[in-house]
Formats: structure tokens, sequence, C-alpha cells
């Protein structure tokens, strides 16, 4: 049983998002869309910082304003995409689209949407919101917002295969495989290697007791990974000696279990935090799309259109 359960996490940890590939082609993908973004800012921006009442006598007037030729394509492409990411929320409650391709991949579209789609709708308004449409903009804002609260969350959380949240129980027997693996591959003393643990849990862990503090404690570690990570190395070349490609094995390994101890200290206080975000974040999602209706309904109605 234990066997069959570790399999399933092993398959699931390896399966997390942190590829090199993929990291590239998302890296790809965000700069060229950033790229176009600032592209279209640059071309837009006498008319942008052009006073609002005077916008009528700027010569592009018809081609940037919100009804103009190319708000409207700001405006459609915007509301599409803030459409399209509820194709996540469909596979995720459904399965609807299948399970072959990983929710993870469902996820990581939700969230570029989320963030290019309220950027042309930024464009879309030129900059200026009023009205009832003011309600429907700051809603987009809180729900783009909290979503990357929200994912930064989601990440924090260990999950299987099929990206279903790993139980307390199996996180600690990943754990204690994890150091098995450590002990038995490089044939470490107990000493030894209750001391490489001790460094890199000290290193990965988190001491504070608040809810808030330990999720900023993890936000701040993330942040400055790269230069723990290489701090850690020298600390652990001084413990243990080994050919380079061995103590590069070992060291991931015991950097990975780390992590792992890591979140399973803040697992409780990150799920707890997980729930509250769900509840300001779905009203605010209701708002945007209830009111991003009547908008378009409204200018479909009275014209606002190229028909």
């Amino acid at each position: 049983m234990e066997t069959a359960v570790l399999g399933a996490i092993k398959q699931g940890l390896k399966a997390e998002p942190t590829g090199k590939g993929r990291r590239i082609f998302l890296w790809t993908v965000y700069l060229l869309a950033i790229s176009i973004i600032v592209f279209l800012m640059v071309d837009g921006y006498t008319y942008y910082k052009t006073p609002y009442f005077e916008r009528p006598h700027h010569p592009d007037y018809r081609e940037f304003r919100p009804a103009g030729s190319r708000g409207l394509i700001y405006g459609i492409t915007g509301a599409s995409m803030m459409i399209l990411m509820l194709v996540y929320t469909i596979r995720k409650r459904t399965g609807l689209f299948g399970r072959r391709v990983p929710l993870r991949i469902f996820l990581d579209f939700h969230i570029f949407m989320g963030v290019f789609g309220p950027l042309l709708i930024v464009l879309h308004t030129s900059f200026k919101v009023q009205g009832l449409v003011a309600i429907a903009f700051w809603s987009m804002v809180a729900v783009a917002l909290s979503g990357y609260f929200g994912r930064y969350l989601y990440q924090q959380v260990p999950r299987d295969i099929e990206d279903k949240e790993l139980s307390l129980q199996e996180i600690n027997l990943m754990v204690a495989e994890l150091g098995g693996e450590l002990k038995q591959k490089w044939d470490l003393d107990g000493d030894i290697l209750d001391r490489v643990n001790q460094i890199c849990d000290g290193a990965y862990g988190i001491r504070t007791r608040s809810t808030f503090g330990a999720i900023g404690a993890l936000f701040y570690g993330d942040l400055i990974r790269p230069w723990k990570r290489s701090a850690l190395k020298q600390q652990l070349k001084k413990t243990i000696s080994l050919p380079r490609s061995e103590f590069d094995q070992l060291f991931n390994l015991a950097s990975k279990r780390a992590l792992l101890v890591r979140r399973l200290t803040v697992l409780g206080r990150v799920q707890r935090l997980f729930h509250y975000w769900h509840v300001i974040h779905k009203p605010f999602a209701i708002i945007m799309y209830i009111i991003m209706g009547i908008h378009i309904g409204v200018a479909i109605w009275t014209g606002y259109g190229w028909f």
C-alpha cells in the first residue's frame, strides 16, 4: 500500500511545473505578450496622456477611444480572454475536456488569460473608467491580483499526478522516503545525515507561528532562494566530501526533502488561507462577469460596434 502511494506521490512531484523546457516556453510566451502590450501602450501614448475632455480633438480619437476601431479590438479580445479563463474552472469541476492534459496546463492557460486579458481591457478603457463599468473594472483588478496570490498558495500544497492535494500522511511518507534515499544511496551514517538535514531544514525552514507571517516568510524565502541555494551548497561542501556530480545529486535531493518539510510545516495554514482566498476571489469574479455581460449587451444594443 505504502509503495503504491509513494509511487503516485513521486510521479506527482516529478510532474510539478519545474521542467526546464516548460519554463522556457512560458517565459517566451509571457515575454512576447508583454512586448506586444508595451508596443501598444507606446503606440497610443500621446492619446492616453491627453486629458480626458481634450481627447475628442486628438487626431487618433476615433481609433483609440473605447468605441474606436482599435479600442473595440482591445475590448473584444480582452473580454474573450476573460471568458476563456472559465475553461480551467469547467475542466476542474467537471473534467469535461478529458484528463489526458494535466490540470496544471489549464491553470497556466487560466493565469495567462487572467494576466493579459485585463491589460487589454485597460487599453480598451484608454485608462479612463467611470460609472457602472468602473465597478467591473475594479472587480477585474481584484480578481487578477487575488489570482496571483491564489496561484502562489496553490503551489505551496504538494499534489499527486492528478493535481489532487496530498494528505498529511502521504507527505510524511514522502519525507521519510527521501531521507531514506539520502542515507542508502550515499551510505551516509546517522550523524552526517542528521547534519545534512539540519542544514537544509534550517535554510528553508519557517519558524513563525503566525499565518500571515508564515506566508510572508515563504514568499521571501522563494524570492531569495537562488542566493540561498548557493550559500547552502558551500555550507554542505564543508560537511560532506563527494565528487561534483554525486554532490549535486545529493544536494538536489536534500533540498527537495527540505522544501517538502517546509510545505509540511505550513500546510494547515496555507490550506486555511486558501479557503479564505476562495471566499474573496469568487464574489469579485461573479460581479465582474455580470457587469461585463451588461456592458457588452448595452454596447451592442446601442450600436457601439462595427455593425
